[in-house]
């Protein structure tokens, strides 16, 4: 259960806290829509980006306040970025360098944050960026439960910690503080956001408000190939979250035992390999059908097909995880955090001849 309210004053300082490393052309984009932000009278915004790395070129940053970090991982970017906030800050906004804020993201936080209990969070919407051409394979990630679940959320309801999502979520400076922040040994990247939720909110409270208001454009294209490296790099990073958020772990997992799904993963990577390699065929020629193709269908059936290419799906992305997961535990210490990369595991089963 909740407790208090937090009476903001007349005027609200706000920070937008952005991690970055990859196109500086992409996070160009996004900063130029902090510019645009509208705010309510008297609310004033500061934009922190952290380079995670030095090896970037010259960046536009938009009158942003920028800083060039050694390479630490991007949720102690985040924790370095809101460390050089004042005390006088009282709202926190995280953003991606991929998510485009709508003028009035930044002041649709502040309104909701502002009439949540203490120990709240507020999540944003985060559309993806429709391509000039899309397919089948496009709708399948904007609008499946394949990377986000923002089909599956209602306007103004209350989530737990599974959906603390970073490219669009603000959280009250006070409470962020008060929880620890980021674990900064979940690196490079993942479950940072949903481990510093459990933090917050632990595993039943349901403090996070959705707010589709709050809204980000989301541009990152993604083909079928990288979709399968980025679940094989969640599974690497599943034993590092164990080690660092065993409560978070177990309730994804269903279990904190990591030795036995480290086995029963062994067992199933070995088999059905025929299935894999049938659904990755199926799901590449859906890649290349033009997304136009569906338009035809009255909308419940539309939903249904791609529902149910979604559930064909699953065994193949339960698959790239697993083997991730495998690869994971020999990486779980933080010393080897930067051996933490994609190999393409999957590739092996997917491309075996019959």
């Amino acid at each position: 259960m909740r407790f208090g309210f937090v009476v903001f004053g007349a005027l609200m300082r706000i920070a937008v806290i952005i991690p970055f490393r990859g196109d500086p052309r992409l996070l160009e984009w996004t900063l130029a829509g902090y510019q645009r932000q509208v705010l309510s009278p008297g609310d004033t915004l500061e934009v922190r980006v952290g380079v995670d790395g030095d090896d970037v070129p010259a960046i536009d940053i938009h009158g942003a306040v920028c800083r060039v970090l050694p390479r630490i991982g991007a949720g102690a970017v985040r924790n370095a970025l809101v460390k050089e906030t004042g005390d006088e800050t009282e709202l926190l906004v995280f953003g991606n360098s991929d998510a485009r804020p709508e003028p009035d993201m930044v002041r649709r936080h502040a309104e909701a944050i502002a009439a949540t209990p203490v120990g709240s969070m507020v999540l944003g919407a985060a559309p993806w960026e429709t391509p000039p051409q899309p397919t089948v394979w496009d709708l399948l990630l904007a609008q499946t439960p394949m990377v986000f679940f923002y089909n599956q959320l209602e306007a103004g309801a209350w989530y737990d910690f599974r959906q603390a999502w970073t490219l669009n979520l603000s959280v009250r400076r006070a409470d962020f503080l008060a929880c620890g922040g980021f674990h900064e040994e979940l690196r490079p990247v993942y479950y940072e956001d949903l481990a510093l939720a459990y933090r917050l909110l632990g595993k039943e409270k349901k403090g996070i408000l959705y707010e589709p208001r709050a809204r980000v454009l989301h541009r990152h294209p993604m083909t079928l190939e990288q979709y399968l490296d980025r679940e094989e790099l969640l599974g690497i990073m599943a034993p590092v979250l164990a080690r660092q958020c065993a409560g978070a772990f177990g309730v994804l997992h269903g279990t904190r035992d990591v030795e036995a799904l480290t086995l029963a993963f062994r067992d199933w990577t070995k088999i059905d390999g025929a299935m894999h390699r049938w659904i990755f065929q199926r799901l590449r020629e859906w890649s290349t059908v033009p997304a136009q193709t569906l338009d035809i269908l009255p909308p419940d059936q539309r939903r249904q097909i791609l529902m149910s290419i979604y559930q064909m799906h699953v065994p193949l992305k339960r698959l790239a995880f697993r083997l991730g997961f495998l690869k994971g535990m020999k990486l779980a210490e933080d010393a080897h955090w930067q051996e933490r990369k994609t190999e393409g595991l999957w590739r092996a089963v997917v491309e075996r001849n019959p």
